[in-house]
C-alpha cells in the first residue's frame, strides 16, 4: 500500500529507483575522477569490470538472477570498506549499481550509461594492467 501511495506521488517505483541509481553512478564518477590518479582509476576500472563479469557469468547473463550476485558484491563492498580498500570499495560499489541498474531494466539505462562511460573511458588501461593476485 506504501508503496503505491510513494509511487503516485514520484517517490517510489522504477522510474523514481532509476533516478537514484544515475544520480548514484554520477556522483560516484565524479568522486572518484576528482580523487584519483590515473593509476588508481585504472584499477578501479578493472575492478568493476571484473565484478561486473562475475555477476553476469553467476547469473547466467540473465537480470532475473542477478540477486544474488549483488548480495555477494554487498559482501565483498564492506569487507572493502572495514579494510579501508578504497580502490576496491570503489569498484565494487560502481559494479553494485550498474547490476542494480540491469536489474532495473529500462529505467536504470542512464545509470549503466553513465558507468559504461567510466569503463570505456579507462578500457585502455585495465588492458594493459597485469593481473592482480588480490582476492575479492
Amino acid at each position: 500500500m506504501i508503496d503505491k501511495l510513494l509511487e503516485m506521488i514520484g517517490l517510489g517505483g522504477p522510474e523514481h529507483e532509476g533516478k537514484v541509481l544515475a544520480k548514484d553512478a554520477r556522483n560516484l564518477v565524479d568522486i572518484i575522477h576528482g580523487q584519483s590518479g590515473a593509476e588508481r582509476l585504472s584499477k578501479i576500472a578493472q575492478t568493476t569490470r571484473e565484478m561486473i563479469d562475475e555477476v553476469h557469468e553467476r547469473g547466467l547473463n540473465d537480470p532475473q538472477f542477478y540477486g544474488r550476485g549483488v548480495e555477494h558484491l554487498t559482501e565483498l563492498n564492506r569487507a572493502a570498506r572495514q579494510r579501508r580498500d578504497d580502490t576496491s570499495w570503489s569498484g565494487i560499489t560502481l559494479a553494485i549499481v550498474y547490476i542494480k541498474a540491469e536489474i532495473l531494466g529500462e529505467p536504470g539505462q542512464p545509470a549503466r550509461n553513465t558507468i559504461n562511460g567510466f569503463l570505456d573511458r579507462w578500457r585502455h588501461a585495465t588492458e594493459t594492467l597485469p593481473a592482480d593476485d588480490t582476492e575479492y
